[in-house]
């Protein structure tokens, strides 16, 4: 089985002319490559895998999963899969829905969006000093975060700083400032999918999923912290939601977003299933061996999927 991994799923927005996005009419033709050439996964196949590890009698057939539950996700793809009778699995953060305010990777991204990465860079260099930088790999974060991403000169040195770099405990200070460094406002006012939606998604046969509370990297959390970010995630989801699966989502993906504090939680959670990023199939060993890290490959890597 194939899982593709999507993000911004939307339509070319003005004010933001550098956001990196699949436009809508760029999914639906790799939905249409999908279909010609794989299939998908029906929900009883993949039931049937959750419960006994048996893999679908075609094994190469694609499953969808849609990361961060953005309103462009109810907006466009939610009702392009009801048309197509197809389903998904909507990983959401619970820290939107309980505080209001937007995760620090979104506001990251939307100023990426409004901004030439050489003036983000600038910026990210007049706030950021050493000492709020912790001494970990920084060379191997340097050569192994966002290889498959082709981002504006600046824009993933920017990113890989704020994401990788810095104390998690100072990023939403450290985005504060630089916001008010490019004097620069956003409203998180309906970017992401409303809580009323993801019922009715959920309800339409759509699975929602656990992506954290805040979307921080859990690799750099303490035990207790990464329990509080799965326990309260989970707690959110099955509040609003009424589903088979307790599935969950590593924020980042790949392997240096989780440790083995990450996978035992969990596993003490009784987590059916989990997913990274790591561009290969589901195989037959995976339902005993990874089901907390199950393999996705980027949308960007099949035809049609390249961001605009």
């Amino acid at each position: 089985m194939k899982v593709i991994m999507y993000h911004y799923v939307r339509r070319y927005n003005p004010s933001l002319p550098h956001f990196r996005f699949l436009d809508v009419e760029n999914f639906k033709k790799q939905l249409d490559y999908f279909a010609e050439n794989f299939g998908f996964v029906s929900q009883s196949e993949w039931a049937t895998w959750v419960t006994t590890g048996q893999m679908p009698h075609q094994p190469d057939k694609i499953i969808l999963t849609f990361d961060d539950a953005m309103s462009c996700h109810y907006d466009y793809v939610y009702p392009e899969l009801l048309k197509r009778n197809l389903w998904g699995i909507f990983y959401a953060c619970s820290q939107p829905y309980l505080t209001g305010k937007m995760l620090d990777v979104h506001r990251t991204h939307v100023l990426c969006g409004a901004f030439e990465g050489r003036t983000l860079v600038a910026a990210s260099e007049e706030v950021v000093s050493p000492d709020m930088i912790p001494n970990r790999e920084r060379e191997e974060f340097t050569s192994q975060t966002y290889r498959n991403q082709e981002n504006y000169s600046g824009v993933s040195r920017f990113k890989r700083m704020l994401n990788y770099f810095v104390d998690p405990a100072l990023k939403t200070h450290i985005l504060d400032k630089i916001f008010e460094h490019l004097d620069y406002q956003v409203d998180s006012k309906g970017f992401y999918v409303s809580q009323e939606n993801l019922i009715e998604m959920n309800n339409n046969g759509m699975i929602i999923g656990s992506h954290s509370v805040t979307h921080t990297l859990l690799s750099t959390l303490s035990l207790d912290q990464q329990r509080y970010e799965l326990e309260e995630s989970f707690r959110f989801i099955e509040s609003i939601t009424a589903q088979r699966d307790r599935t969950y989502c590593h924020p980042y993906g790949g392997t240096r977003s989780y440790n083995k504090d990450t996978l035992s939680i969990l596993e003490q959670l009784n987590t059916d299933y989990a997913f990274s990023v790591n561009y290969r199939d589901i195989d037959d060993t995976d339902f005993v061996s990874s089901r907390q890290t199950l393999p996705r490959y980027d949308c960007n890597l099949f035809p049609h999927g390249l961001a605009s």
